[in-house]
């Protein structure tokens, strides 16, 4: 935060964290406050929201409370106002451009920590508040357009024919509307709510509505859709470059994706990389090896994530020991490989005139031992081991 007043102020309070004290502008009534944390940035706000509980030090004693995330529109900016009032438009303007995160602290009246919120209920809240700038998000940074036109491609080779699939973690739909312009009939499920409306939206714009069913769930819930959808009843399963990464544990997963798939069906995965050939070669390079190894942590570390929520990376033999029990690995692809993460696509743009070029390198390499090991993620097609009356 820039120009924060002194620990002293009556302003400002300490958050606790991992890091020690954090000093924060806020602002409360009798059994409430709010914090703001600049765009980007603040590992504090995501450790209180991990927990849904947080200690803070206020200029009348220290008091704990539960914490949540504020998404509805109106609601933050609510509290921006509040925010101007107490500080001044510029001071604010200074802090937060743009503001990121606004978490509610809910004291209780008694002073004392409540439980604390799951972390799928963390993880709605997280989609929920990003659903209306997801798109900006990813079509606006050249990385990550790069690796929906692979995943596209990636799905277009492993899903030839036209059928009915089912998407894990949908988002906002860049690959879904694409994939029912082919032809293809989905069901899209994703843990937030105002994502699926995102999806929804796009499919009746395009006039594609009628091809589309969505369901709210994610990929540790699977086993209710064998029950609902049937066995052998998709031609494909995918979830790219998000839900298989905000799962703690996906030991439960492979058995209802393979129950779900057809004799012919396969599952492909988008995986963020506990390798990245680039980020690890850059960073130790500049001797910050915190950043060139922080994929390994469980979660992956806040300064080493550039996602909103906890994320926990695989690498390609890990990920596919997971799956090992029911699938086996049919095609494996880096992406990017030769080009920088998305959180480091300002380096792309250096080469912007030669991107194309760099781009069907880039996916050349992917495809070739070892280089498709280290992208910073990985595209990985996994098709079950036995037919579905014996699995």
């Amino acid at each position: 935060m820039v120009d924060m007043p002194g620990p002293a102020s009556p302003t400002v309070l300490r958050v606790r964290s991992a890091r020690g004290p954090v000093p924060l502008a806020y602002v409360a009534d009798a059994e409430r406050l709010w914090l703001v944390a600049q765009h980007g940035a603040g590992s504090w706000a995501v450790e209180i929201l991990r927990a849904g509980q947080g200690t803070f030090e206020l200029p009348d004693g220290v008091r704990s409370g539960s914490c949540r995330l504020v998404t509805a529109v109106e609601d933050r900016a609510a509290v921006l106002v509040r925010f101007v009032t107490k500080y001044g438009a510029e001071q604010v303007d200074r802090w937060f451009r743009p503001p990121g995160r606004i978490v509610e602290v809910d004291f209780g009246g008694s002073g004392a920590a409540p439980s604390g919120l799951p972390y799928f209920e963390w993880l709605e809240a997280e989609f929920d508040s990003i659903a209306a700038d997801y798109d900006r998000h990813i079509l606006g940074n050249r990385i990550n357009r790069l690796l929906r036109d692979r995943s596209l491609a990636f799905m277009r080779r492993t899903f030839p024919r036209t059928g009915r699939l089912m998407e894990v973690g949908c988002g906002s739909g860049t690959e879904t509307v694409e994939l029912l312009e082919d032809g293809h009939e989905i069901l899209a499920v994703d843990i937030s709510a105002k994502m699926l409306d995102a999806v929804q939206a796009k499919a009746r714009s395009r006039g594609l509505g009628e091809r589309l069913r969505v369901a709210k769930g994610r990929l540790g819930e699977l086993g209710r859709f064998v029950a609902a959808e049937g066995r052998a009843s998709f031609a494909g399963v995918y979830s790219t470059y998000g839900a298989l990464n905000c799962e703690p544990d996906l030991t439960a997963v492979p058995a209802p994706v393979a129950d779900l798939l057809a004799a012919d069906g396969q599952f492909v995965a988008g995986v963020f990389n506990r390798w990245c050939g680039f980020e690890t070669g850059v960073y130790s390079l500049l001797g910050r090896t915190g950043r060139a190894f922080g994929r390994w942590g469980r979660p992956v570390g806040v300064e080493a994530s550039r996602f909103c929520v906890d994320a926990f990376a695989y690498s390609v033999p890990e990920f596919a020991g997971l799956f090992a029990s029911r699938f086996r690995p049919t095609r494996v692809e880096g992406a990017p490989v030769l080009l920088p993460p998305s959180d480091l696509a300002r380096y792309a743009e250096m080469f912007a005139r030669r991107f194309d070029v760099l781009s069907r390198w880039d996916a050349a390499l992917g495809r070739r031992f070892p280089f498709r090991a280290f992208g910073d993620h990985f595209l990985m097609a996994l098709a079950p081991t036995s037919p579905p009356g014996l699995r």
